[in-house]
């Protein structure tokens, strides 16, 4: 291309402020009305509204607070997750395209593949949001045929350092992120933990973009789902992986004698079927199902002595973002993301020893409430469209 747009490899000139907070001057905020609202498609993911995990709710939230005078959204998705009366219509004055591909899994290249396609040849909108690597392969090949559309790609929490994965899945996922980088224009990061990872993996200046978690602020469900949570009960949330300690999190608590909620996707995998297999029915120990009604999960929140979080990668983990808007008491395991999500307020833990001797201790990882209101108010969905859309439509 003669004189390409300005690609991921070069620092904007003034690139749009970062992080949680409401930009100064943006070019166009998330309400303002414009003669002619720019088209924006968002490949990436399951759907909305959102049905699965991190990035369908940034999706949903993003529609939820882009007026349609600002911007018109084109959100693609997988048909299977919706009933045919589900799929009727638009969502929060926003468009949907339904893909008959799975958008999870390997399937998951060419679900995004196919939608990638279905822009570049067919939508033709003014700029792209892609969430994930996973059709990143197909972007080098979307940037010749549409050289003008804008592409913002949030590259996730570096998915190729996950233990979970086996090294040929790893050499894939990262020759993905490769792509995305070099084919976008400007590159996400929702933690400032990523950011010299990615400055030495790729030789860029990503902007940095927070997840929001205010969508949970509602009051509490009169009733969770079931029975009674024991009394006096730490509460985690999380898929059961490896990588989020969820073993050490159950451990802790029995050493410590203390009452544990533990939300997750326990049939989703051997080592979760494991876990399950082992600790259920434990006195004091209550292994849930997922729960995704944000009202029945800020019963459980708003009932609970604190909240434990041991995701040791990934970048912002949402469930610890939306923690904050549910207690003041957060016991994380100590990692650099965490830290930065949290900036170093809170409990911290490495070991099963050392969070066991933070749930029995009174008072523990809290956090005061000047510090939690500045958590807070950095992590509010209106702040965080505003920077997305501001990156899509900057021009610099």
């Amino acid at each position: 291309m003669a004189e390409p747009p300005q690609t991921a490899g070069q620092r904007l000139a003034e690139p749009p402020q970062i992080a949680g907070q409401r930009l100064a001057e943006p070019p166009n905020i998330a309400g303002q009305r414009l003669a002619e609202p720019p088209q924006i498609a968002l490949v990436g993911t399951v759907g909305v509204p959102a049905r699965y995990g991190g990035f369908e709710t940034l999706a949903e939230q993003l529609a939820r607070h882009v007026h349609p005078d600002a911007a018109r959204l084109t959100i693609y998705g997988q048909k299977s997750a919706y009933t045919t009366a589900e799929r009727e219509g638009g969502f929060a004055g926003h468009q949907r395209r339904f893909l008959p591909l799975c958008a999870n899994g390997v399937q998951s290249m060419l679900h995004d593949a196919l939608a990638l396609l279905d822009v570049a040849l067919r939508r033709k909108p003014d700029a792209l949001l892609v969430l994930g690597t996973s059709g990143a392969w197909m972007l080098p090949l979307v940037r010749v045929i549409r050289p003008e559309m804008r592409i913002v790609a949030n590259i996730d929490g570096l998915e190729w350092r996950r233990d979970k994965f086996g090294s040929g899945a790893r050499r894939l996922l990262k020759a993905l992120e490769w792509c995305a980088v070099k084919a976008s224009h400007a590159i996400i990061a929702d933690n400032g933990g990523l950011l010299p990872i990615i400055r030495a993996l790729h030789g860029i200046e990503p902007v940095t973009i927070a997840y929001g978690g205010d969508h949970v602020d509602v009051p509490p469900a009169d009733w969770w789902g079931e029975g009674e949570a024991p009394a006096g009960h730490w509460l985690a949330v999380a898929r059961v992986e490896p990588e989020n300690n969820s073993a050490m999190i159950i451990e802790a608590a029995q050493l410590a004698g203390k009452p544990l909620v533990f939300v997750g996707n326990w049939n989703a995998n051997a080592y979760g079927r494991a876990l399950k297999a082992r600790y259920a029915g434990q006195p004091g120990l209550m292994l849930m199902d997922p729960v995704y009604d944000a009202a029945r999960l800020n019963r459980l929140r708003q009932g609970a002595l604190g909240y434990v979080h041991g995701h040791s990668v990934g970048g912002t983990n949402p469930s610890l973002v939306e923690a904050l808007f549910g207690t003041d008491r957060v016991l994380a395991f100590d990692c650099v993301f965490n830290r930065a999500t949290l900036d170093d307020a809170g409990g911290w833990f490495g070991s099963a020893e050392t969070l066991a001797a933070l749930m029995a201790a009174d008072g523990s990882g809290r956090i005061a409430p000047d510090r939690l209101a500045a958590l807070r108010l950095r992590y509010r969905w209106q702040s965080i469209a505003d920077a997305y859309l501001a990156l899509l439509r900057y021009a610099g």
